[in-house]
C-alpha cells in the first residue's frame, strides 16, 4: 500500500537525482527503505538488495551506526566496506525541530560537493516525513487496537478479526501463534525489537507476519503464517528475548511464552496459553525462559484448571506436608521423588540424602496422607497436588486475577 506523502517524497528525491546525475535514496529513522530514485551507475550490491528487501541487513546498520549517524545534526561521509557490498556514501540525516524522521542517502566519495543542493533537499523532506510519520503513527495505533480487540475475547474479537483480514493484515487461511513476555518488560521494547527481528529475518526463514500490541502492561505478537507458523514464531521469540536482554539495564531475566498455532478466531485462547507459559517459564522450574505452552507438560493442564475454577484449593494433607518451601520439607521430597518416576536411587542423588532417609521420609509421607505409594492412583493425586500447590506458592491466582483486571481496563 502506497502511503500518504510517499508519492510527494518520490518526486522530491527524483527532482534531486535528476539534478546531481546520482542515485538518491531515503529511509525511515529505523533504516527502512522509504523511497529511491532511479540508479545512475553509482549503485552498489547493498543498494541492489535494499531496494528489493526494502530494509537495511543487520550487518550493515551496526556498520552504518557505528558512525554517530543516529545523533548526527549535519552530512556525515561514511567509508565503503567492500565486505558488506557497501561503496563509500554521504548521508544527510533529515530532522524535524531536532527530532530524526529518517537518512537521505548518496552513493560517492566526494559527494560533499552536492551539500548545498541536497541540504535545500532535506529541508523540504523534513516536512514530508514528518507528515508520513504522523500517518504511519495513526496507522501502528489502529493495527495494535484490532490486536488488543481480537485478544481481548469480548463481542470486539470477531469483528477485529474480520478487519484484520479485510485489511490484508492476517489471511483467514493463516494459522497464527501468540508470543506474551511477561508484565515486567516494556511493551513498546518488545515491539521495537521484534520489529527489528523481523526485518533481519534470514530468506531460509518462513514467512510470517507480525503485529505487535500491548494488552494487560504487557508485549505481545501476533504470528502469522501458512507455514511452520510454530518454528518461526520459536525463532523470534528467542530472538526477541535476546534482544530485550541487551536492553534490560536492571539485569533481570525476561521471560516469553508462546501459544500453540490455530485459527484465527481462538486467538483469545492462545493469548491465555501464552501467557501462562510466560508465567510458568518464569516461576517454575526445568523451563526455559523462552517456553511455548507445550513445554508447560503437566503445569498446562493445572494452570487452566486454575483459571476454571479459581476457588481450588489443595487437599489439606498435601498442604500440610509443606513447610514454608523449605528444600527438606516432606512436600519437596515427594516431589522429588514422583517426578523421578519413583526411582530411589535418582531420587536421593538429586536430594543429597541417604537412601534410607528418602525410605523413611516416603514413609512419613504416606502416614500423613494415609496414601499407599505402591498404588498408582494414590500417587496420581499425590503428583498432582503437589503441582497444583507449587502453582498456588508461585502466585498463579494473583496473576490470574491481575490479568483479568488489566484485560478490563484496557
Amino acid at each position: 500500500m502506497t502511503l500518504p506523502y510517499t508519492d510527494a517524497i518520490q518526486q522530491l528525491v527524483d527532482s534531486l537525482a535528476a539534478r546531481i546525475h546520482h542515485s538518491v535514496a531515503v529511509d525511515d529513522q529505523r533504516g527502512s527503505l522509504v523511497v529511491a530514485s532511479r540508479h545512475y551507475g553509482d549503485e552498489d550490491s547493498l543498494r541492489i538488495e535494499v531496494v528489493l528487501s526494502r530494509h537495511l541487513p543487520a550487518r550493515v546498520a551496526e556498520y552504518l551506526n557505528s558512525f554517530g549517524i543516529a545523533t548526527s545534526v549535519g552530512p556525515l561521509s561514511i567509508p565503503g566496506r567492500p565486505s558488506l557490498g557497501l561503496k563509500a556514501r554521504r548521508c544527510h540525516p533529515i530532522r524535524d525541530h531536532g527530532r530524526l524522521l529518517g537518512y537521505l542517502w548518496l552513493i560517492d566519495e566526494r559527494a560533499e560537493r552536492f551539500d548545498h543542493m541536497v541540504n535545500a533537499c532535506v529541508v523540504r523532506l523534513a516536512a514530508r516525513m514528518r507528515e508520513r510519520m504522523l500517518q504511519v503513527t495513526a496507522e501502528e495505533n489502529q493495527r495494535r487496537a484490532l490486536v488488543v480487540d481480537l485478544l481481548r475475547g469480548d463481542e470486539g474479537s470477531a469483528r477485529a478479526a474480520k478487519d484484520l483480514v479485510d485489511q490484508g493484515l492476517v489471511d483467514a487461511r493463516d494459522e497464527i501463534v501468540v508470543i506474551a513476555t511477561d508484565a515486567s518488560t516494556d511493551p513498546e521494547a518488545v515491539a521495537d525489537v521484534v520489529a527489528k527481528s523481523t526485518r533481519g529475518a534470514g530468506h531460509d526463514e518462513p514467512a510470517v507476519r507480525t503485529l505487535a500490541a500491548a494488552l494487560g502492561g504487557r508485549g505481545v505478537v501476533l504470528v502469522t503464517g501458512r507455514n511452520e507458523v510454530e518454528r518461526a514464531a520459536a525463532r523470534l521469540a528467542e530472538k526477541a528475548r535476546r534482544g530485550l536482554r541487551q536492553r534490560d539495564v536492571r539485569g533481570a531475566g525476561v521471560f516469553i511464552g508462546l501459544s500453540n498455532a490455530s485459527s484465527l478466531d481462538r486467538a483469545p485462547d492462545l493469548l491465555r496459553q501464552a501467557v501462562l507459559a510466560a508465567f510458568a517459564a518464569a516461576q517454575l522450574p526445568g523451563l526455559a525462559p523462552t517456553s511455548s505452552w507445550r513445554d508447560t507438560g503437566v503445569y498446562g493442564p493445572l494452570m487452566l484448571a486454575a483459571v476454571a475454577s479459581p476457588e481450588l484449593v489443595v487437599p489439606p494433607r498435601i498442604a500440610d506436608l509443606s513447610t514454608g518451601g523449605r528444600t527438606d520439607s516432606l512436600a519437596h521430597t515427594a516431589e522429588v521423588f514422583l517426578d523421578a518416576a519413583g526411582d530411589t536411587a535418582t531420587a536421593s542423588e538429586q536430594l543429597m540424602i541417604h537412601r534410607t532417609t528418602l525410605y523413611y521420609r516416603l514413609a512419613q509421607v504416606e502416614n500423613r496422607t494415609g496414601w499407599d505409594l505402591k498404588k498408582g492412583r494414590d500417587r496420581l493425586t499425590l503428583h498432582l497436588g503437589l503441582k497444583m500447590q507449587r502453582l498456588l506458592d508461585n502466585g498463579i491466582p494473583a496473576l490470574l486475577r491481575g490479568e483479568e483486571e488489566h484485560r478490563e481496563g484496557s
